[in-house]
C-alpha cells in the first residue's frame, strides 16, 4: 500500500508540466492552475484570458526570484512565526484556527497549499521590510515640503468640545499676575471653588460643543496644541481680555509623560537583593539632593538615555512595554518609583511632568511619512527586481 502510494505521487509529479525554469527552480503548471482556480475565465474573451495567464505567470516567476533572494540573505520563516501569523489571521476574522482551516477548505483550497503560500508571502514581506522599508529614509525637509504642497491627506475627524473662560479686559486694566492666580485656581480647584474665594469674580464661560478644530480662531488652535494634565490650555490674551480653554471632549489628544529612568541588571557579582539595595540608595540620595539625572549618567545601562541624564523625553504610554507603562502612569509628578522589572532588566523611573498633546499634526505627519516612504520603496523595489530578473536565468517552456 505504501509502495503504491509512493508510485502514485511520483507519477503525479511526472505529469505536472514545467512551464518555466528560474535559476535552479521551476514553475509548474499546477501552480498556475491553483492561481487561476479563483478566476472565472469563461466570461473573458481570448485576449483577456491570455493576458491574465501571462500576468499570473510573471508573478509566479517573480515570487520564485524573491524567495531565492530571501534564502540567499538568510531570511526564513520559522514554524512558530507561521503559526503566530495563522492565529492572527484567524483572530482578525473572529475564527479559531480550526474554523479558519474549514473556511479555507470550503473554498476548494488545499489547506497545506494555503500554509505553503502563506509562508512564501510572509517571507517575501520580510525580505521587502529588511531590504527596503526599514532603509527608506524620509527627511524632515521632505515631510514639510509634502505637507505644504499636498492637500490630499486624509481628513481627520477632529471635532472638539471646549469650554472658554474669558476674563474681560478690553481696556488692559487688569494686573496679569492676579489674572494668572485666578486662572490657576480655576484649573486646580474648579470654577465653583474659585467663585467662593473671589466673590467679585467676573468671568464669562462659554461652551463650544462638537466644533471642528479647523473652524476655531488661529489663536485658539495654537493654544490647544499642548494642555496641562487636567485638559486646560495656557492663559492667553485676546482683544476681549484674557482667555484659557478647557477641552471637555475630543479624540485628537493624547497624554504624554516626561520621564527619566535608570536601567540596571543582575550579574555574577551582584544578585537581585544587592541590586535592589543599590536602587533604594540611589532613590534616597536622588530625592535628598535632587540629582536623579547625575545617578542615571553614572549607573544606567541604557547608554542612549544615560547620556541625557536618563531622559526619555516626552513619550506616549503605548511606546513602552506594559511593565514600564503601568509604573509610569501610576507615578505622581516629581516622584521616583520603586524598582521594577521589564524584559530589559530592572528600572527605577522619575516622572518629571505630564501633559496632553494635540496629535492631529502628528497624524498628518505620519501620513506624509508613510506616503513618501512607500514611494521610495516602490521605486527601489522596481529597480532591484528588474536587476534581479536581468541577472537570473529564466526560460519559458512553451
Amino acid at each position: 500500500m505504501i509502495l503504491a502510494l509512493a508510485v502514485f505521487d511520483i507519477s503525479h509529479s511526472l505529469e505536472d508540466k514545467i512551464l518555466a525554469i528560474v535559476n535552479d527552480n521551476v514553475v509548474l503548471e499546477s501552480e498556475l492552475k491553483d492561481k487561476l482556480s479563483s478566476i472565472n475565465l469563461r466570461d473573458m474573451n481570448r485576449f483577456e484570458s491570455t493576458k491574465i495567464k501571462r500576468d499570473i505567470m510573471d508573478q509566479l516567476i517573480e515570487d520564485t526570484l524573491l524567495v531565492q533572494a530571501a534564502n540567499r540573505l538568510g531570511i526564513y520563516i520559522s514554524d512558530i512565526d507561521l503559526q503566530n501569523q495563522i492565529r492572527a489571521i484567524a483572530k482578525s476574522k473572529n475564527l479559531t484556527v480550526l474554523q479558519l482551516k474549514e473556511a479555507v477548505e470550503a473554498q476548494n483550497i488545499d489547506y497545506l497549499d494555503y500554509i505553503k503560500n502563506l509562508r512564501t508571502k510572509i517571507q517575501i514581506q520580510e525580505l521587502f521590510r529588511t531590504q527596503f522599508t526599514s532603509r527608506a529614509y524620509v527627511s524632515e525637509e521632505e515631510i514639510q515640503s509634502y505637507l505644504k504642497n499636498n492637500k490630499s491627506l486624509k481628513n481627520i475627524d477632529n471635532k472638539i468640545s471646549i469650554r472658554e473662560y474669558l476674563i474681560e479686559d478690553e481696556k488692559d486694566e487688569l494686573d496679569i499676575s492676579k489674572v494668572n492666580i485666578l486662572a490657576n485656581n480655576i484649573k486646580l480647584n474648579g470654577y465653583e471653588d474659585t467663585k467662593k474665594r473671589y466673590p467679585n469674580l467676573r468671568i464669562n464661560i462659554t461652551d463650544l460643543n462638537d466644533t471642528l478644530f479647523r473652524n476655531l480662531p488661529d489663536i485658539y488652535q495654537n493654544n490647544l496644541k499642548i494642555l496641562n494634565p487636567n485638559n486646560y490650555s495656557e492663559l492667553f490674551k485676546t482683544g476681549k481680555g484674557y482667555v484659557f480653554l478647557e477641552v471637555t471632549s475630543g479624540s485628537m489628544f493624547s497624554k504624554e509623560y516626561k520621564v527619566s529612568h535608570i536601567l540596571m541588571k543582575t550579574n555574577p557579582m551582584e544578585n537581585l537583593k544587592s541590586l535592589k539595595e543599590k536602587f533604594y540608595s540611589i532613590k534616597k540620595e536622588a530625592i535628598e539632593n535632587n540629582n536623579f539625572h547625575e545617578y542615571a549618567q553614572r549607573h544606567s545601562l541604557d547608554k542612549a538615555s544615560a547620556l541625557k541624564g536618563g531622559s526619555l523625553g516626552w513619550i506616549e504610554k503605548q511606546l513602552v512595554v506594559p511593565e514600564f507603562r503601568n509604573v509610569m502612569i501610576n507615578t505622581k509628578i516629581g516622584e521616583i518609583s520603586e524598582p521594577f522589572k521589564t524584559q530589559f532588566g530592572w528600572h527605577i523611573l522619575y516622572l518629571e511632568d505630564k501633559r496632553i498633546k494635540n496629535i492631529s499634526n502628528d497624524i498628518h505627519k505620519k501620513q506624509a511619512v508613510s506616503i513618501l516612504r512607500e514611494r521610495k520603496v516602490s521605486v527601489a523595489k522596481r529597480e532591484w527586481l528588474a536587476k534581479l530578473k536581468d541577472q537570473a536565468y529564466i526560460e519559458i517552456i512553451e
